[in-house]
Order: structure tokens, then sequence, then C-alpha cells
């Protein structure tokens, strides 16, 4: 006896052996879940202490020699780029690099004290190469300009008179004194001993006047007072 439902339940069974195969086929074709990325670890090298210090105390060599950019092999500014290059938080390497930059600007200053403008010159341009930046510089700068540009007078001291402390020479050092009381002017005394020195000294500021005298003195002879006033470059 053949058991027949009629259409309505052939087609149910369809639709459900429909589903079933749909399924399968989805089961089989859906990808796996990619994996997450993995970040790789790297390692920072490992810093040979040894050399640092190695690097540090050639540096610290050369700065005492004078040795700071050139010839550039050896000098200390090479040896400091290169120890940064292996430490670049290296904090005695940053302080190396300043003490170039002030010693050049030193340098410079001794080499316009006498007058010596293209030296001071170019002592300043090899303190920018260190470091431009550096808040030594542009200052330093604007001194040598004033002293290249500043007016100077010379008094040449007699020996003899000054050995005596002679009023012709006291007289000379008060005149000359009132001069050195102006607000753009300075004075450096040439003497031959520090007693010497301080004597000159006393004579200028008795001269007129409330300002104080400022003056630099050093050993030397003849003995003298020079008188510098800064004033802006025309």
């Amino acid at each position: 006896m053949i058991n027949f439902r009629g259409p309505r339940a052939l087609h149910r069974r369809l639709l459900v052996l429909a589903l079933l195969i749909h399924g399968t086929l989805a089961c089989q074709t859906q990808k796996p879940p990619e994996a997450e990325p993995v970040t790789p670890i790297i390692e920072a090298p490992v810093v040979d202490q040894s050399q640092l210090q190695t690097l540090l105390d050639r540096a610290r060599f050369a700065i005492g020699e004078d040795h700071l950019t050139f010839p550039e092999e050896g000098s200390a500014a090479r040896l400091y780029e290169e120890l940064l290059a292996l430490d670049p938080d290296n904090d005695a390497a940053k302080r190396g690099l300043e003490q170039i930059v002030e010693r050049y600007v030193e340098l410079a200053l001794t080499a316009a004290d006498r007058r010596q403008f293209a030296q001071a010159r170019s002592m300043l341009a090899r303190a920018r190469l260190v470091d431009a930046e550096h808040p030594a510089i542009e200052p330093t700068s604007e001194q040598l300009r004033l002293l290249m540009h500043a007016e100077r007078e010379k008094l040449l001291l007699d020996k003899s008179g000054l050995q005596r402390r002679a009023a012709s020479v006291r007289d000379s050092l008060v005149t000359f004194g009132t001069k050195a009381r102006h607000p753009d002017c300075r004075v450096t005394i040439s003497a031959r001993n520090d007693a010497e020195g301080r004597w000159i000294y006393q004579q200028l500021s008795q001269a007129d006047g409330e300002r104080r005298i400022r003056a630099k003195m050093q050993l030397a002879s003849p003995p003298s007072v020079e008188l510098i006033c800064f004033q802006e470059a025309s």
C-alpha cells in the first residue's frame, strides 16, 4: 500500500532537504578566523660601557689639549659625537660639547682683547659648527662687534715717576679718570705688580663723578692705562 501524503508533505520534505544541504556547504566553505599578527620584540643593543668610558676619557684629554674640532680626527667634538651615536642620552657627552663652545667663546674674547678680530671671528665660527644655538654665542658676537668699533685712548705712564708716585703721574691719572667714568667706557690697567696696579686705580678713582670706574688689571710693562669707549657701529 502506497503512503501518499499529498503535495504539501512532499514540499516540506524538499525544503528541509535543501536547508540541510545549504548548511553543510556553508560549514565546508567558511574560512577559519585569521590569527592576529604578532609584533616582534626588538631588543635594544647592549652598550659597551668600557667603550663609552674610553671615548669620554679621550674627549676630555682632547679638550685639555685644545684639540677641539680641527683636525677632525681625534678631536673632542668628533669623539663626543661618536659617543652620542652609541648612547644618545649620555649627559657627559652633551656637557662636553657645551664645554667646547664655551672654550671657543673664551678664545674669541681673548683674541678680541688683543684686537685680533679676525681670529676672534674664526673662534666664534667654530663654536657655531658645534652648536649654533648655544646661548653664549650671540652675546659674544655682539661684544666682539662693540670692541671692533670702540674708540680707544692710551695713557703711557713714566716708570720712574710711577715708582716715586710723582704728582705729575697722579694728576694725569685723575684727568684720565674723568673720561673713564663715562658709562660706555672701561679701562685696562697694565702694571708691573699688584701694588702698582692698585695705586693706579686709586688715582683714577679720584676723578670727579660718582659712577664707579670699570677696570681690568693685567701684569705688563710698560705701565699704562687704556680707555675703551663703546659706541654703535655706523
